[in-house]
């Protein structure tokens, strides 16, 4: 669609530019977000929860971990409604305003040892703030990319944001592992904060660089009409039920795989494997950075083929390759652990995170996609990330567990994501794209909201 209404001075309604602007957004956004679960994993458990097993306190921290995941759903509903009232724009602003606030408070927190029980409770009253602003950030820089973009690369801009998350991890990687390297003494008196504070600094950039982008011309256009929806969330669980369980569905596969690499693979790498923390951090890295040169790769390959058809590859290699991953990672062959893990964050995971953002999005009417696509992303994300590497440290434990059930998690998730993907319609033409329109699309779009 046409653009009529005037940009704010100095905005630019460019695809690339509101591309770039949602890249540099959720990059920033899930560093902080990924700094928590590295934290978690590596030392809030001395800080925050002493005098336990070194097991339990694991336990302990992976459990405020999901604390996020149980904020998001509000904060998808409160920032969706706010998207698909006033727009994305402002809305995308507030939630990283909020994001870098909490994470440079965590850094800033006094740990166990200073003030006792309020120090956990601070801990996880500033990990929700985390969460509402993750649970409204990622459906509105979806959308900021996916209503700009150009028709025929709907999936390769929709992917813009998605590169946010494996960039968010390699920086948040990086930088964790550079305080690693302190003394273990030096490491839980000052070295573990250094990465949080940052937040306060990078959240200016992201700032700086989303004021100059123009509100989304799809939005627009409905907001100049009067037709907006007064209540969103209302409609959404009116009208879209079938387009929610959807977006929930096609994330199971996509979500169990990242987080089991990105958060529990280091847990399990130094518990069970016997690997050095920083050899640990250096194969998640290593694993992101390929994970992030494939990811713009797969989204061009389904604006050519389908994104039905590179989806449905990466959930039936899941399946494929689920046994065969924790088979294959051995602590004593480094190159072969790390090559297991790279082709299993490609394989896997590059396929089925490329697409997921335009497929849940083209589920939802314009007026209330905001909503739809950022409660589908909270829901999946409290269904299958939360949980996983709290039950993954449960079952597998100090290194005397077995991995074959993370096997069967991860199989039972992807079977959950074909079974999304096949109730999609392969061609509607309803949606942003031709090759995956909504479920629900045409009666949101004929029925006044």
């Amino acid at each position: 669609m046409v653009n009529n209404s005037p940009a704010r001075p100095g905005a630019k309604n460019t695809p690339r530019r509101a591309a770039i602007a949602s890249l540099v957004g959720t990059t920033i956004e899930w560093y902080e977000f990924f700094i928590y679960g590295l934290a978690a994993a590596l030392v809030f458990g001395d800080l925050f929860f002493p005098g336990v097993d070194e097991h339990t306190g694991r336990l302990a921290s992976f459990a405020t971990l999901g604390v996020a995941f149980v904020a998001r759903p509000l904060g998808a509903a409160i920032f969706g409604h706010f998207g698909d009232r006033l727009g994305r724009k402002t809305t995308l602003i507030a939630t990283l305003g909020i994001m870098g606030t909490a994470t440079g408070l965590i850094g800033a927190l006094p740990t166990y040892d200073s003030i006792g029980i309020w120090a956990p409770i601070l801990l996880i009253v500033l990990r929700m703030f985390q969460g509402l602003a993750v649970g409204g950030e990622w459906g509105g820089a979806v959308l900021m990319s996916v209503e700009h973009a150009p028709p025929a690369k709907v999936r390769l801009y929709g992917c813009a944001p998605q590169m946010g998350s494996p960039l968010g991890l390699i920086l948040a990687t990086a930088v964790m592992s550079a305080v690693a390297t302190l003394p273990d003494e030096q490491m839980l008196s000052w070295g573990w904060r250094i990465p949080f504070l940052a937040g306060f600094v990078l959240v200016i950039v992201g700032l700086v660089i989303r004021l100059g982008v123009a509100e989304s011309s799809q939005f627009q256009e409905l907001k100049t009409a009067g037709e907006t929806a007064r209540l969103p969330i209302r409609d959404v669980f009116a009208r879209a039920k079938k387009s929610l369980f959807i977006g929930i569905g096609l994330q199971a596969s996509v979500n169990v795989v990242f987080y089991m690499i990105s958060v529990y693979f280091l847990s399990y790498a130094t518990s069970s494997l016997g690997l050095q923390r920083s050899t640990a951090l250096l194969i998640i890295m290593i694993a992101a950075a390929v994970d992030l040169a494939a990811l713009p790769f797969m989204a061009a390959l389904s604006d050519k083929i389908g994104a039905h058809k590179v989806f449905l590859t990466g959930a039936l290699f899941t399946i494929a390759a689920a046994f065969p991953f924790f088979w294959l990672l051995r602590g004593d062959q480094l190159v072969l652990t790390c090559i297991v893990v790279v082709i299993m964050m490609i394989g896997a995971h590059a396929t089925t995170y490329s697409v997921v953002s335009s497929l849940i999005a083209d589920q939802f009417d314009t007026k209330v996609r905001y909503s739809g696509t950022a409660l589908s992303n909270a829901l999946g994300g409290l269904a299958f990330s939360a949980p996983t590497p709290f039950i993954a440290e449960a079952i597998v434990g100090g290194g005397g567990g077995t991995w074959w059930p993370l096997s069967l998690m991860i199989i039972v998730a992807a079977l959950i994501s074909v079974v999304a993907i096949r109730v999609i319609p392969m061609t509607t033409g309803r949606g942003l794209t031709s090759d995956g329109g909504g479920t629900d699309h045409e009666r949101l779009s004929s029925t006044p909201a």
